[in-house]
């Protein structure tokens, strides 16, 4: 069943267009992610990916599409805690983003209540590519951290740009990172985290968090064209 659920998928993602930015709304109503402070990753990126293209539609000129548009995975995602579901899973978002110039995968974290803050992870075995991720991550990274700071002035702890893909565990390797086109995942804030989840329920820090995505995104593609 979910071999044929992914080739269905595969003959969808072969008749997409091709856009500039495929934004992946981390996990999904079968497998939540993280929680805190009432909150939960899978509707808080959601909110977040909706908000990002909203901007990046509305002040530029690049395209874009979500791996998903509302609460249900992308597979039947049986098993969230097994691997090798989580894998159909993310590659099923890989497939959904299409041809795309870069692919950012939207996340909150979780863990210890005492861990708090930012951090940006890209896959360090693209070899072909690995630059082009790189440079998206920290762009990224950089520029949540700063516009946490300036427009709701949140000094989120800037745990930097990572590359140590088991980190993902338990929710799989990061296999979102695995797909054709430069890649990056941002871990926003912890859900965990009292600060970081109190944060979170004000408004502007989510619009603070998309424009800091959106500069990130910017200033990669202005990066890339003058390479």
């Amino acid at each position: 069943m979910l071999a044929a659920w992914l080739l269905s998928l595969g003959l969808l993602t072969a008749q997409l267009a091709p856009v500039d930015v495929a934004i992946d709304p981390g996990h999904s109503r079968a497998d939540v992610g993280a929680s805190g402070g009432g909150m939960r990753e899978y509707q808080l990126t959601l909110d977040l990916a909706q908000r990002v293209r909203a901007r990046l539609e509305q002040q530029t000129h690049l395209t874009v599409r979500l791996t998903r548009e509302d609460d249900q995975p992308l597979t039947p995602l049986l098993h969230p805690n097994s691997d090798d579901d989580i894998a159909a899973e993310q590659g099923a978002r890989i497939a959904a983003a299409g041809p795309a110039s870069v692919f950012v995968s939207l996340h909150f974290n979780g863990g210890p209540a005492s861990l708090h803050g930012t951090e940006t992870y890209y896959n360090p075995n693209r070899a072909a590519e690995v630059s082009r991720d790189l440079a998206l991550a920290h762009a990224l990274q950089a520029h949540v951290v700063a516009a946490l700071a300036d427009e709701v002035g949140y000094e989120s702890l800037d745990r930097g740009v990572k590359s140590d893909l088991s980190a993902g565990k338990p929710y799989g390797d990061f296999f979102s990172l695995r797909g054709p086109m430069p890649s990056a995942l941002v871990e926003n804030l912890f859900l965990s985290n009292g600060s970081d989840a109190a944060a979170l329920r004000d408004d502007a820090t989510m619009d603070a968090l998309a424009d800091g995505c959106v500069q990130g995104i910017l200033e990669y593609f202005s990066t890339m064209a003058g390479a």
